[in-house]
């Protein structure tokens, strides 16, 4: 925020200096929706939140890992790569809240049973 002179007179006023963007934000969300989606076509609904939450840990570790080795900083582009790694961070600890580990375990018995 900074303080602006109004034209016209010597009043101050507080005003927000970048405007607010809302497309970073859907495309992060979008970025973590995909995924899920994907899981969901792809295997039994009831093993998506255990997968989503290994798969989310990896990325996020993953992108944590580069903006490390980059030395990204939280400026710019730099933010983008540190919110990718929050967005998916967050997606594991909410995957994993919400997955049951059992349904995992079940479908390893039920593998080992087939011949």
């Amino acid at each position: 925020m900074a303080l602006r002179e109004i034209e016209g007179g010597s009043e101050r006023k507080f005003v927000i200096e970048v405007p607010l963007r809302f497309q970073g934000l859907i495309g992060l969300v979008a970025m973590t929706a995909v995924p899920a989606f994907l899981l969901f076509l792809l295997i039994p609904a009831r093993l998506v939140p255990p997968v989503l939450c290994l798969l989310s840990f990896v990325i996020a570790c993953v992108v944590a890992m580069y903006a490390l080795l980059t030395k990204a900083d939280h400026h710019a582009q730099g933010s983008m790569i540190w919110n990718i790694a929050y967005v998916f961070t967050l997606t594991w600890i909410v995957a994993g809240l919400m997955s049951n580990h059992k349904h995992v375990l079940d479908w390893f018995d039920s593998l080992s049973m087939v011949p």
